[in-house]
């Protein structure tokens, strides 16, 4: 099964990884500081691992199939999406669309990602 990765610890992340995990989903949650990943994910059980986020670090762990869900600032959906596309890993975002983004479409569609 593919891997999500959760980027960001935000207030949407505890309930949105909790039924992640509860549906037995493999979870990574992703944050620059990995104390407060490991804040928000306090009391949690299941299928999951935190890791200290870093374009890099990110780029190395994708594998095809892999799921990204982006909790990050806007500015950060382009290259994180980019990232997603050249390793086959679908990209999920909170944000509105952007130009940039949408200029993304049709390459992840033509890629059969999402």
């Amino acid at each position: 099964m593919a891997r999500i990765h959760w980027i960001g610890t935000g207030l949407s992340t505890v309930p949105g990884i909790r039924r992640l995990i509860r549906n037995g989903h493999t979870i990574t949650l992703w944050n620059r500081t990995v104390a407060k990943a490991e804040d928000a994910a306090a009391g949690l059980s299941g299928d999951f691992d935190i890791r200290a986020f870093t374009m890099d670090a990110f780029k190395d762990s994708l594998e095809p199939g892999d799921v990204a869900i982006s909790m990050l600032p806007a500015d950060f959906h382009v290259p994180v999406a980019d990232i997603c596309m050249a390793a086959g890993a679908h990209f999920v975002s909170s944000s509105y669309i952007s130009p940039e983004m949408r200029e993304r479409d049709s390459v992840g569609k033509a890629k059969g990602l999402c």
